[in-house]
């Protein structure tokens, strides 16, 4: 076990107990990775000279037999396996454990990170999950606006991946060969709802009760997410859970950009409507109220990146260059997705129902603004053509003073 990763136990008296019904494919699908935790485990009856190493014992095993899964041989130098069965009575067996073990994780670790690329991995997940590269994102939102708007029951996931393929391959992230891994899903239920079902997240309250109910209208851009195959043995670091976890920063991100997005389009309406003398009218008003909420979106979006995200990443990038186990990998990455968790408000659904209230009031008054001002001013009309230049002038001027007094 120690030196292979292997349990040759027909009668059942090893203290490591493999239970085989569990599949490392599970890895995918589990969001509580069984397999990690329970395909291995102590038993009752480890022996006393072995209970403060049975730990270190049973994990030196796992990560060879990880590696014996992947098709790597990995075996201690047979001088090290010589000496544990000849160490006498001076406990100088630890200090076989200890060199076995140091071996086993330095090796897992390098394979993860060399053969398998883990950090290559991790950086393509926040490229995209992360929207750390937003040009295949505004592509995308552009062909897919109509099939996005539809409500959840009339939505084609099929369609959404074909629009999705069409923006990776048509930007930048074309370049990137984890693209392919790329794969889009529609939630059936609101991010506070979804957040409020996921296992081993703590959720803070301050209120007495927080209404999560769903809305009675929710489209496809309040349930758009983004998802990754992931491959073994990288299913060990970025397993179900972690992956449900980039999920619900992805939704958060996304819909602030859709509602960044139409707030945008209702201030290009606003500054078409300044040709006219509109000072002192609902419209300047309206303008101003339309900065503001821009200014409120993009604070906040910058805050999430660039406040929250990034820092966040950079520290857990330090941390996996300078980790000794596979195990500190997963502990480093699950810290860090918690704490973005926790920082971008999805811990406080009190916050973050206000959030999507304000996000909800921006969009209403977008589309309100859109609508009002482009029906009551018909911008195209100041162009038509006339007999001579000045004619033109002269009409165009003519045409704006008596708009100017219908505003």
């Amino acid at each position: 076990w120690v030196y292979e990763g292997v349990i040759d136990d027909p009668y059942g008296e090893f203290f490591i107990a493999e239970d085989k019904s569990l599949l490392k494919e599970s890895l995918t699908q589990d969001y509580d990775a069984k397999y990690w935790r329970q395909r291995y485990s102590l038993k009752d009856g480890i022996p006393s000279f072995l209970a403060n190493i049975a730990g270190k014992i049973l994990t030196t095993g796992k990560y060879l037999n990880v590696m014996r899964e992947c098709g790597h041989s990995a075996q201690v130098p047979t001088s090290e396996n010589s000496k544990l069965l000849s160490f006498g009575s001076n406990h100088h067996y630890l200090e076989c454990v200890k060199v076995a073990y140091e071996f086993a994780s330095g090796e897992l670790l390098n394979l993860i990170k060399e053969r398998y690329d883990l950090m290559g991995k991790l950086r393509s997940i926040k490229r995209y999950l992360l929207l750390d590269q937003g040009d295949f994102l505004v592509h995308f939102m552009d062909i897919a606006r109509e099939e996005l708007m539809k409500q959840l029951d009339e939505i084609t996931v099929e369609k959404l991946q074909s629009l999705l393929d069409i923006a990776l391959r048509s930007t930048a992230a074309a370049a990137d060969p984890c693209h392919e891994d790329l794969t889009c899903s529609v939630e059936r239920s609101s991010l506070l709802k979804r957040m409020a079902t996921l296992k081993g997240v703590e959720i803070k309250t301050s209120s007495d009760s927080v209404d999560l109910e769903q809305p009675v209208s929710i489209t496809g851009l309040e349930t758009f997410s983004l998802s990754y195959k992931v491959q073994w043995p990288l299913s060990i670091v970025i397993s179900r859970k972690a992956l449900t976890k980039y999920q619900m920063v992805f939704r958060l991100l996304f819909h602030c950009k859709h509602v960044e997005r139409q707030l945008c389009g209702a201030w290009q309406v606003h500054q078409g409507a300044r040709a006219f003398n509109a000072s002192g009218t609902a419209i300047s008003r309206s303008s101003l109220l339309c900065r503001s909420m821009l200014k409120f979106i993009n604070s906040l979006l910058h805050y999430l990146t660039f406040e929250v995200l990034e820092p966040n990443w950079h520290v857990m990038h330090n941390r996996l260059q300078t980790a000794k186990s596979i195990d500190e990998v997963i502990q480093h990455h699950d810290f860090f997705l918690d704490k973005c968790l926790r920082e971008c408000l999805l811990h406080l659904p009190d916050l973050l129902k206000k959030v999507e209230r304000l996000k909800s009031l921006c969009l209403q008054y977008a589309a309100a603004t859109q609508w009002l001002i482009s029906s009551s001013i018909d911008l195209p009309k100041l162009e038509e053509p006339s007999d001579g230049f000045s004619g033109s002038e002269k009409f165009k001027r003519l045409k704006l003073r008596s708009l100017s007094q219908q505003i």
